[in-house]
């Protein structure tokens, strides 16, 4: 697990670690001043001092941080802070409260309206007891309540299981003792039930954490002989003791302060006071999820070490508190990054020449965030995920790979546009925290041709993993820090038998950073095209106000179409020439991705038509009428509106049924609504009569013989039957 990590807001000093850390650092070194691993550095002033105890991610990737704050009046204490963060860093707003006296708060965490804070309330007698706070989205204090006998009781921790809240401290017993103390509540803060450790010795409960069969607290348990042991109990959320236990190996004199779930098992962070209460370790240790004891490890030197913070990561812990170097009489802000088994893979020191410190430490979706205090003032650091790998190279591929995942970040010499001839090293630091969620990072030192060469490069990732993750493998992409700026490059992913492989062409340069992030790339849209045709020389008016920039709402807009490039949300086009015509709008955010939307706009003049039919026709004589039709985009329709009916094609047949002046009207209309209309006027006459081919067979060539003829026959017909008749 590594940070990738950006130059800070404000003085921070980075130490070397000492001998044994370097055992367990490896070869990863200590960091300049100017590269401690720093998103955000923010401060939060005051009258006097403020503390941030606890912290919760809220909704917006910020953070509620809480504590108190030094009233700055001779008769009051402290009060009660809350401070609203956004992931930058930047204050929102502050909420205090308290009555006279002294109100700190310990610990904090989000409700279904809100959020729940508990500490200690002291009245003006001194004497403080347990309290709790529900405040609403905005800090508002929705109801409070105190709890205990108000002679020094005191809640450190609150937990949620379901509906129930466990908050958790010590409550005092007679002859100046104490007991861990916890109540069950439900979110308005009335009690459920009570539970007290109740042992001989004295017993502090300082963290819990809910597991998948109850709630886990932590503390440690004062002996006789005046040195503590370590303290783990397990409850059931109905207040039933499932065990509890107190360890002496897990060092000497020890506080357990801090505690968190990990896989099958949890672990606590604290301080081992062995060699002396005034040179104490920072103690880790891990226990079973029947509170059986692991392992445990210690940090630090001859000088003040303290851990108030853990979270697990899902492949190890982050470790948060304050260290003291032996030479140094300044205490400050320290991370330790371990594997599972609580082995440092590195450690930071992070402050001011002033008394600094973490508390809590939180896991993010890029790295870390951790709060305390710098000096008199509250403090909040987030941080990003460092670079850590092996480096290889084989027949002139520089292989880097991060973990056991495997994670592989490849240069190939031979698909260089610029055949350069890259030594790769892993890289530790980065001058700027990486936009999206980051993946990793490394430096190239090559000998590039010129400055505008350019190196392919190949990331590989175990696809498993990345759905672990909830990282889709089209969000990956490839960039380059240059300039104090990360630019990504559309990146071309593909997945080859379980591996996803990210491919993209950078540009080579000495000491150029190379880094994988999920990043989500813009959406070009276009408005204004319109839904049909437009005239020759016609203005269109387009858009892409409405395209989304994706991680970065930052976005320029370039606009390229055929004669003439512009630049803008908005471009005004016009085609002289029908047809149609591209237009493509290029979306670029601040990292570099883009994304083209081309659109078409239709230029359309008036179709044209020629006909081709009679002039003259006879009743029910059949005729073809013929329509060539020259448009110059589009498809069109002829429609051919005759006296009989309509018909559709270029081509019908048109039969009259009565002699008169008739009137064909051809339509032809395109599908961008261009139409033309020509009327024909055809004569039509009467049907002639006709002899059949019998009679024309016997009629003479004479005109009228044919009729003489039939009368002459027809007397000699008659003269005959006369004569037979008088015989």
């Amino acid at each position: 697990m590594v940070l990738l990590v950006s130059s800070i807001a404000g003085p921070v000093a980075a130490a070397s670690p000492d001998a044994a850390d370097q055992a367990a650092i490896g070869d990863i070194g200590p960091a300049a001043a100017d590269e401690t691993p720093i998103e955000s550095n923010e401060t939060y002033n005051a009258a006097d001092g403020v503390v941030f105890s606890s912290m919760v991610e809220t909704a917006d990737g910020g953070f509620l941080l809480a504590g108190w704050v030094d009233s700055g009046k001779d008769d009051l204490g402290d009060q009660a802070t809350v401070v609203k963060v956004n992931a930058a860093g930047e204050r929102q707003w502050t909420k205090r409260f308290g009555d006279e006296g002294t109100d700190r708060l310990f610990d904090i965490i989000e409700t279904d309206d809100g959020y729940l804070a508990v500490g200690r309330s002291n009245d003006d007698s001194g004497w403080s007891q347990a309290w709790a706070v529900g405040l609403s989205d905005d800090g508002t204090v929705e109801w409070e309540e105190q709890y205990g006998d108000a002679r020094g009781d005191s809640f450190w921790s609150v937990s949620r299981a379901g509906d129930t809240y466990l908050m958790s401290g010590w409550t005092p017993t007679d002859g100046n003792g104490a007991d861990g103390y916890v109540v069950a509540t439900d979110e308005m803060g009335d009690v459920a039930w009570e539970w007290t450790t109740g042992g001989s010795e004295d017993e502090y409960i300082r963290d819990s954490v809910v597991t998948d069969d109850g709630v886990v607290f932590v503390g440690d348990s004062e002996t006789f002989s005046g040195n503590s042991v370590g303290y783990v109990a397990k409850l059931g959320t109905d207040g039933t003791l499932a065990w509890e236990q107190t360890h002496e190996n897990a060092g000497t004199d020890v506080e357990y302060r801090a505690v968190a779930a990990g896989d099958g098992e949890f672990a606590i962070a604290g301080v081992d006071n062995g060699q002396s209460t005034d040179k104490p370790d920072g103690l880790f240790a891990r226990f079973s999820d029947t509170g059986e004891f692991r392992n445990s490890r210690t940090y630090g030197d001859d000088g003040y070490d303290m851990l108030e913070g853990i979270a697990h990561t899902g492949d190890g812990y982050i470790l948060s508190g304050g260290n003291r170097l032996f030479a140094s009489w300044d205490l400050d802000g320290w991370l330790v990054r371990t594997d599972e088994k609580g082995n440092s893979e590195w450690r930071e020191r992070l402050g001011t020449t002033d008394r600094d410190a973490f508390w809590p430490v939180v896991v993010t979706d890029n790295g870390y965030a951790a709060a305390g205090f710098t000096g008199d003032q509250g403090w909040y650091v987030s941080v990003s995920r460092r670079v850590d790998g092996t480096v290889s190279s084989v027949n002139g591929t520089s292989t880097v790979t991060f973990g056991d995942e495997p994670l592989q970040l490849t240069y190939d010499e031979e698909k260089n546009a610029s055949n350069v001839s890259p030594s790769l090293t892993r890289r530790q630091f980065l001058d700027q925290s990486m936009p999206g969620t980051p993946m990793y990072a490394a430096s190239i030192d090559s000998a590039a041709d010129g400055e505008n060469s350019m190196t392919q490069v190949v990331a590989r990732f175990d696809e498993a993993t990345l759905q672990e993750r909830n990282i889709t493998a089209t969000s990956l992409r490839l960039g380059s820090y240059v300039d104090g700026q990360w630019q990504f490059a559309n990146s071309e992913t593909t997945v080859e038998n379980g591996t996803v492989v990210v491919r993209a062409m950078l540009p080579s340069a000495a000491n150029t950073v190379y880094g994988v992030s999920s990043l989500e790339g813009p959406t070009a849209t276009v408005d204004g095209v319109p839904q049909g045709a437009v005239a020759p020389g016609e203005a269109v008016e387009l858009s892409a106000a409405a395209s989304n920039g994706g991680s970065d709402e930052n976005i320029s807009v370039s606009w390229a179409f055929a004669g003439g490039e512009a630049e803008g949300e908005s471009t005004t086009v016009q085609f002289d020439e029908p047809g149609y015509h591209n237009v493509t709008a290029t979306v670029t955010n601040a990292y570099g991705l883009s994304d083209e939307r081309t659109v078409s706009v239709a230029v359309n003049d008036q179709p044209s038509v020629t006909v081709d039919a009679p002039d003259t026709l006879s009743v029910g004589e059949s005729a073809q009428l013929s329509a060539t039709v020259t448009n110059d985009i589009g498809n069109a329709t002829v429609t051919w509106l005759l006296p009989s009916g309509n018909q559709t094609g270029s081509t019908v047949e048109y039969t009259p049924q009565s002699a008169t002046e008739q009137s064909v009207v051809v339509v032809v209309r395109d599908e961008f609504g261009g139409e033309t209309r020509q009327t024909l006027d055809i004569s039509v006459d009467e049907v002639q009569n006709q002899q059949t081919e019998t009679e024309q067979d016997t009629s003479t060539t004479t005109p009228g013989f044919g009729t003489v003829v039939a009368f002459v026959s027809l007397v000699l017909f008659a003269v005959a039957l006369t004569r037979r008749t008088r015989r």
